[in-house]
């Protein structure tokens, strides 16, 4: 029996030996919901080369279908799968088959997994997304760090809770719960638009920002805190895609960067700070590739850190630029040594295991590539495996600055998070 990973290679592999290597990526492969296959022949092929793949594929079952192994647009009743930009090329490299190919995706759920990133919001500030696989590791820690050192430095900052299961900035950084939260806003803005007054009541203000201001939306409101009972029914409805008015699907990546970008243009902010759910849920694919942010990839030094981030990078990788540029999305991700130990052999040891995940999946380490390719030295500190420690302190293992404002104080958190509070902010053009 086959099974999932190896059922496109092999089915290319048949379709190229059906057609030859040069016909393959003009035509295009259809995963279904389920997972099942069907080669969409996008211009007419020969019968000889459609029995051939007919008689091959009666050995990829149940992951090729058996009913309608090769199919044409008109054959299946879609036409958007006439046009190639529905597809995107997905690099194959195995021992059935080694080239691209065009695959077009239906899924029920995580289907923003399949967007490739998105450019910067053109007029919004820099948007900096606090991501990792696992949580525990200090994310949403550094994130109100940062946030009041920058402010510290008077500027100001917005700050977006968008981990709607563990929520916890607005407890970090609020002595007073807005009345709504982003759960609130994917709620509403699920079954109509939202106005300016709602957006109005998402917003807090952190009375711990000192010069600057910290506006905070928090995961939660108090409504909600009010009405717990509500709370994981909002979280199981708050995924949902929506259909607007025109007919347009509207995801829960476009409802994510239409929530950041409409914030944005009630204040001047320096800087968003996101953060983004642990994991590969789909609320991590709207902030990941949704927002044209930089990416903060925080992991301690554990075998679950970088098997995680190999699957999350191995899928980024079909989203390669062929050439890269100033604005390769690449450049915009970082790792983060959270929790690191102060001895450098140990902070060596999580930037090879990034260096090696890297090299492997997003690095432009083929034969004969360009100059301006998308590659790094191992000691390349502007490589975005160079990760930037943020050292275990038990002076942060409780994290609670409303109760112990001392944990805001520029002294207890430089020798913690000051080099990366200083890289980050060299990174999006504030001077501290």
């Amino acid at each position: 029996m086959t099974a999932y990973d190896s059922a496109l290679p092999r089915f290319a592999a048949l379709v190229e030996r059906a057609l030859g290597a040069d016909e393959v990526l003009t035509h295009t492969f259809l995963r279904d919901a389920v997972g099942r296959l069907t080669f969409v022949a996008l211009k007419p092929i020969g019968d000889a080369a459609i029995e051939m793949i007919r008689a091959g594929a009666s050995d990829l079952a149940p992951w090729v279908d058996q009913n309608t192994p090769v199919a044409s647009p008109e054959d299946l009743f879609d036409a958007s799968l006439a046009d190639p930009s529905d597809s995107f090329p997905e690099f194959i490299d195995g021992p059935a088959f080694h080239g691209f190919v065009r695959v077009v995706e239906r899924r029920v759920v995580g289907q923003d997994w399949l967007r490739p990133p998105a450019e910067p919001i053109s007029g919004d500030p820099p948007i900096v997304v606090f991501a990792s696989h696992k949580g525990g590791v200090g994310r949403s820690t550094a994130l109100a760090v940062t946030a009041a050192a920058l402010s510290g430095a008077g500027y100001n900052i917005l700050v977006v809770d968008l981990d709607l299961e563990a929520p916890g900035l607005g407890s970090m950084l609020l002595r007073e719960t807005p009345p709504f939260g982003t759960l609130d806003y994917f709620i509403e803005s699920g079954l109509a638009d939202v106005d300016e007054a709602f957006l109005d009541s998402l917003i807090g203000t952190s009375s711990l920002a000192q010069n600057g201001v910290v506006h905070v939306v928090p995961a939660v409101g108090a409504q909600s805190e009010a009405n717990p009972q509500n709370v994981l029914g909002k979280i199981a409805r708050a995924y949902l895609e929506r259909i607007d008015e025109s007919g347009k699907t509207v995801s829960f990546l476009d409802r994510t960067r239409s929530l950041v970008t409409r914030l944005c243009r009630r204040m001047r902010y320096d800087a968003v700070l996101i953060d983004a759910r642990a994991g590969l849920n789909e609320a991590t694919a709207a902030a990941v590739l949704g927002l044209g942010a930089e990416i903060l990839l925080f992991g301690m030094n554990t075998p679950q850190t970088f098997a995680g981030y190999r699957f999350l990078l191995a899928h980024l990788e079909r989203f390669r630029p062929v050439m890269s540029g100033e604005d390769d999305w690449r450049y915009r991700l970082r790792m983060v040594h959270a929790k690191a130990h102060a001895d450098p052999k140990a902070q060596l040891d999580f930037r090879t295991k990034a260096f090696d995940i890297f090299s492997d999946t997003l690095y432009d380490v083929e034969e004969g590539i360009e100059e301006d390719a998308f590659n790094f030295d191992y000691e390349n500190v502007t490589g975005p495996h160079y990760a930037w420690p943020v050292l275990d302190d038990v002076n942060y293992s409780e994290f609670n600055p409303i109760r112990r404002g001392d944990q805001f104080a520029q002294h207890l958190y430089d020798r913690t998070f000051g080099p990366f509070i200083k890289a980050l902010s060299a990174k999006i053009g504030l001077v501290l």
